[in-house]
Parts: structure tokens; C-alpha cells; sequence
């Protein structure tokens, strides 16, 4: 049986006021909301904890007065309000101005619910709109050490909660703030030896309710972590279901999902234990503070003359306080504890967005090529194509390189193939090509400038990048080809696709160039998602082309058809061929040999033959797992035609 280790999320223990600084930055953007938040709290809390007391106990004082015989209509109200507000009302006038008073509220609270939840969401999305462009600037070594996970968590669960927290958990402070400061001062206004009997037990329920909650935080926060272990598990179960069935091991998996789910149980069942005994215990300090309101102000103390129907309207109005005291108190607790709780996803967050881009444009270069999202295109020069790579090295990790002082000039409108074993450093050289990463040491240089002086927006539209493994977004074939240029046109789209022989298979699909696919082209080959990456590339009509194992995933059939197109694609351009299969390559102006980051081999193919060394020896082994015909046709077209002497 799997022993699995349920780790207590990390999470913060003290109040971290300087992220919380930065992170109310998005609270003050929208300061007018908060205003308008402000004042119909102001007004709820107001009517809740002292106009409507007092307006009960006035009404309550006055019913004795009632001369026998008459009706409550003829009843006379005085009503005293804080701030020495005071008037007199029959009873339809009371009643008038109650119901104002809840027709006010009622529509306070709706503008109170309204403006926060659109608080919440304006927060939420510009969150995640900074978090998303901050992740579109980082470079791929950014990716390379951070899980997608990670990162997924911070833009969808953590933004959430975090607006969650900045809108409602502020509002729960400013209106707690409020209803225990019209609490207090109608309370002291009406009687301050009362008030301070019921203040007198508040300090121990402000020393109780922190400690339940923290105990309650830490249990809740167990419970979490093994919620997430078992999602964990559940994910790596259900992705690795047909090994789990061809090992038979399902009896097994059965008696861990045992052990998981009951360590959930045992985590959230901890929790709710305190949670119930600490409701109890704030009902007693409750219940206790009212008891004592009681007894002292019906014992002969002179507090209040319990036998008066003013008496027994302020012992009601004192009785209904002590709630208004201790609930909010409580309350507050809570919402400090939700903030710590969120303080370790805002820390996660605000990691993420002040996270600075390894590769970056100099101040010179933005003011005149501008931004990866505000591009000055009308200062990019055109690329012709010559590059050169001046005694370049590079390390993924410190003291670790990959890249050992690169010397190399590719002419302009050279078709370049560099081919090797895996980890010699193919892939790394195109993506310091295409500035993905930059050099540890030296420079590379386009049409004779360093690449440094030019943006990397102005780079990258030049370049089409055709990646081994390709991607497909969730869209229609139009538009997974047009996010290449996304200006082309139907005609332009149709033409790409033509020119790398996908057209016919998206006609015949349901509704043509307009058919969606699903996430990652699940209805599609490796093949054919290949072939709409060329068509993106082409489309693009890129004065530097990049394949890196492009046709690995096509078919021969396909290979065929790619390669006839390439042909004709390649020519006048500069380009950048990594391959596996020699066979696509033969016909390349100049073929690299790579091993362990350095180039051992350079010449065309006929050159590389003649030589019988390491490419000789890559490609006559690739020759030998042909099958006969294969090898026949080979041997005409790559060795024959091409005079290469074996």
C-alpha cells in the first residue's frame, strides 16, 4: 500500500501589510465604487443598529401611555435618536417613517450587493489581465523551471479568491466598522453605566474568538492540503488507467483510494469538531453578558427603574446590544483570519506580476520598434536574412553549458539543416536564433546589427517557427491558420493551406474552413495538426523559416507533399532546417553536424558523404532500416543523382 505524506499547505501566520499594500492597488483603482460603498453601509448600518432600536423602544415606552379604550392609532411616540435627534409621531406617522426607513435600507443593501459583486469583478479580471500579460512577457526559462499548473492556479483559483477577499472581506471590515460604531455611540448615548457592563465581558470574547479561529484556520488548512492530494492522486489515476489495468492492479488502487478519502474525513471531521464547540462557547459569553444586563438592572442598583415603561424599553434596547457587540466582534475575527488565509495566494500572485522578463527591450530599442502588445511597425526595417553567431555559449543552468563558443555565418536565402543526436544542442541554437533565450556569452547578429539593438517583436514577425511537437488552438481551421497573420484573408488562408496540401481534407470536413476543433485538435492526426502548423508558418510569408523536426509527425505520403512545397517555399529565403530523418535534407545548401553543443561536421550533403564521418555514419544507418524498395528508391535520388561516392 502506497504510504502517502499529506503536507500542511505553507501558509503565512502573520499579517503581511506590505503585499497587502500593493495588492490595494486594484481596491483604489476603482475609489468612486468604494464611495458609493461607503455611503449605503453608512445607511444600513446606521438603520440596523440604532434606528431601528431605538425606534422599537420608543414604540415599546409608549404603549403604557395608551389611555384605555383606544386604539394604538391614537398613541403619541417620542423618539430619541443619537445626536440628540428627537420628535414626536402618531402612530401613522411612526409607521410612515419606519417603512421609509425600510424601503431605504432595502435599497441600500441592494446597492451595496450590486457594487460589490461588480467590485469583485473588475477587481478579478484585472488580475488575471495583468497576470496574463506579465506571463505573455517571461521568457521560456520562466517556463522551463514553472509548472503550467502553477501557473494556472494563480490566474484562475488564486485571482478569484483574491478579489474575493478584496471586495467582500474589506466590506465585511468597513461595515462592521460601522454598525459597532453606531452600536457604541447609541448604547453610551442612552445609558453609559450599561453600555459598560456589556463592554465589560467583550474583552474575553476578543481574547476566545482569535484562538478558536486560528485552531479552525490550521484545521481547515489540513483539511485543504488533503483535498489536494487526493485531486493529485485522482488526476494520476485516471491518466494512467491503462497501466493500472494492464498490471491488474486495480485491487490495490482501490485500498489507496481508501486511505486517501479517509484522510479527508479525519482532517475535515477535526475541523468541524472545533468549529462546533466554538459556536457554544460564543453563545455562553453571549448569553452571559445578557444575563448579567438583566440582573443588574433589576436589582436595586438605581441603574434603571425596571417598573417604568421607559425602564423596560432601554432594558430591551440594552438586551438587543449585546448581539450588536459580539457578533461583529466575532465577525472580525473571522475576516482576519480569511486574509491570512489569503495572504499566501496574494503573495503568489503579486510573485508572478512583479516578476521581471529575462529578455527585455533597452529603453532606446522600445521607444522606436514599441511593445510586444504595441508594436511601432512602421519603424521595423526589413530582415534580409544574414546572420551570424560570434563565439556564442549558453547555460539553461549556471556552470552548465550547452552551447560551447559558437562560430557560425548563415548567408542570406541559405538553407541551413543542423541535425545530431538528441541534446547536442540543435533546438537550443534556433531559439537563441529566435531570441527565446539569449547568449550566456557573444552575440548574434542579423543583417550585421547585434538583434539586441532591434525589438524582439520586430525579430519574431519575421520568423515562422514550425515546432516538433505542434498546436492547435480551440477555434476553426480559419482562424488556427490566421493567428499567424491575423489580418489574411479567406483567399490568403485557402492559398496556405493549398500550397501544404491540407486544403481538400478541411473541405471535406462538415463546415469547411469554419469547422472548430477541440482543445489540442483532438479530432485531429499528428499529421495533419503538422500541416496546419505549415500552413500558420506560410502564411506568414517570413523572411527567416525555422523547422525544427517539422515532418517527424507526418506521414510519408504527406512528407512528400511538404517537401515538393518547401522547395519552392525555401527558395530566396533564409532558413533553418532541424532534422532527424536525413532524408529531408539532402537537398539543404549546408548541413551541421552537432554533438555536445559544438559543430563537428559542416558541408553540403554530397561533402558530408565524402567524408565518411559522423553524418556518413547517421545516414547509412537510417539507409539500412529501409525497407528494399525504399532503399532503391533512396539510393537513386540521394546517392545516385547526387554522385555521392560510398
Amino acid at each position: 500500500m502506497a504510504n502517502f505524506a499529506f503536507e500542511e499547505e505553507k501558509a503565512p501566520s502573520k499579517f503581511n501589510l506590505g503585499v497587502w499594500r500593493k495588492m490595494l492597488r486594484y481596491t483604489f483603482r476603482n475609489w468612486p465604487l468604494l464611495i458609493v460603498l461607503a455611503l449605503s453601509m453608512l445607511l444600513t448600518t446606521f438603520y440596523d443598529s440604532s434606528f431601528m432600536p431605538l425606534m422599537n423602544a420608543a414604540a415599546i415606552a409608549a404603549i403604557p401611555e395608551i389611555p384605555l379604550g383606544q386604539s394604538v392609532a391614537g398613541m403619541i411616540i417620542n423618539v430619541e435618536l443619537i445626536f440628540g435627534i428627537r420628535f414626536t409621531l402618531d402612530f401613522v406617522g411612526f409607521a410612515l417613517v419606519f417603512g421609509a426607513g425600510i424601503l431605504i435600507r432595502s435599497l441600500s443593501i441592494f446597492v451595496t450587493f450590486f457594487v460589490t459583486n461588480y467590485f469583485d469583478m473588475l477587481i478579478n479580471t484585472s488580475l488575471r489581465r495583468d497576470a496574463f500579460r506579465r506571463a505573455q512577457e517571461l521568457s521560456f526559462s520562466y517556463y522551463d523551471r514553472t509548472p503550467s499548473g502553477w501557473l494556472i492556479a494563480r490566474m484562475q483559483n488564486d485571482t478569484s479568491a483574491i478579489s474575493d477577499t478584496l471586495s467582500w472581506g474589506l466590506i465585511r471590515i468597513v461595515w462592521i466598522t460601522f454598525e459597532l460604531l453606531f452600536t457604541l455611540i447609541t448604547m453610551f448615548s442612552r445609558d453609559v453605566r450599561l453600555s459598560l457592563i456589556i463592554l465589560s465581558i467583550a474583552p474575553l470574547l476578543m481574547i476566545v474568538a482569535p484562538i478558536f479561529q486560528r485552531l479552525l484556520l490550521k484545521a481547515q488548512r489540513k483539511a485543504r492540503s488533503a483535498y489536494s492530494n487526493f485531486v493529485r492522486w485522482l488526476v494520476e489515476c485516471i491518466n494512467g488507467v491503462k497501466t493500472i489495468k494492464t498490471l491488474n492492479i486495480e485491487e490495490k488502487m482501490y485500498e489507496e483510494a481508501d486511505d486517501v478519502t479517509m484522510n479527508i474525513y479525519v482532517k475535515r471531521r477535526k475541523a468541524f469538531k472545533i468549529h462546533a464547540f466554538f459556536m457554544p462557547v460564543i453563545n455562553i459569553l453571549s448569553a452571559a453578558t445578557t444575563a448579567l444586563v438583566i440582573l443588574l438592572a433589576t436589582a436595586n442598583f438605581g441603574l434603571l427603574d425596571a417598573m417604568t415603561p421607559a425602564g423596560v424599553a432601554t432594558l430591551v434596547l440594552f438586551i438587543g446590544f449585546v448581539s450588536q457587540i459580539y457578533n461583529p466582534i466575532q465577525e472580525f475575527s473571522e475576516v482576519a483570519n480569511e486574509f491570512i488565509e489569503t495572504q499566501a495566494k496574494v503573495e503568489k500572485v503579486m510573485s508572478l506580476i512583479e516578476t521581471k522578463p529575462e529578455i527585455v527591450d533597452t529603453p532606446k530599442v522600445v521607444a522606436k520598434y514599441g511593445t510586444l502588445f504595441d508594436n511601432k511597425k512602421e519603424n521595423f526595417e526589413p530582415l534580409n536574412g544574414d546572420l551570424v553567431f560570434e563565439h556564442v555559449s549558453f547555460s539553461y543552468v549556471k556552470d552548465t553549458e550547452v552551447i560551447h563558443d559558437l562560430n557560425l555565418h548563415i548567408k542570406q536565402g541559405t538553407s541551413l539543416a543542423i541535425v545530431g543526436e538528441t541534446g547536442s544542442g540543435k533546438s537550443t541554437t534556433a531559439n537563441l536564433l529566435c531570441r527565446f533565450y539569449e547568449p550566456t556569452t557573444g552575440r548574434i547578429l542579423v543583417d550585421g546589427i547585434d538583434y539586441k539593438e532591434r525589438s524582439v517583436g520586430w525579430l519574431r514577425s519575421n520568423i515562422g517557427y514550425v515546432q516538433q511537437t505542434p498546436f492547435v488552438f480551440r477555434a476553426s481551421f480559419y482562424d488556427n491558420v490566421r493567428y499567424g497573420r491575423p489580418e489574411a484573408s479567406l483567399e490568403e488562408v485557402i492559398a496556405a493551406c493549398k500550397v501544404v496540401g491540407v486544403h481538400d481534407f478541411i473541405m471535406a470536413q462538415k463546415d469547411g474552413y469554419q469547422t472548430e476543433l477541440d482543445d489540442g485538435g483532438s479530432q485531429l492526426s499528428g499529421g495533419q495538426k503538422q500541416l496546419i502548423s505549415f500552413a500558420r508558418a506560410i502564411i506568414r510569408n517570413p523572411r527567416l523559416l525555422i523547422l525544427d523536426e517539422a515532418t517527424s509527425s507526418i506521414d510519408t505520403e504527406s512528407e512528400g507533399v511538404i517537401q515538393s512545397a518547401m522547395n519552392k517555399i525555401l527558395q530566396g529565403r533564409t532558413s533553418i532546417i532541424i532534422a532527424h530523418r536525413l532524408s529531408t535534407i539532402v537537398n539543404c545548401d549546408r548541413i551541421l553536424v552537432m554533438s555536445e553543443g559544438k559543430i563537428i561536421e559542416d558541408g553540403s550533403h554530397c561533402e558530408l558523404m565524402s567524408r565518411k564521418g559522423h553524418y556518413h555514419h547517421l545516414y547509412m544507418n537510417q539507409f539500412r532500416e529501409l525497407n528494399l524498395e525504399s532503399q532503391i528508391a533512396t539510393y537513386e535520388e540521394q546517392i545516385e543523382k547526387m554522385d555521392v561516392k560510398l
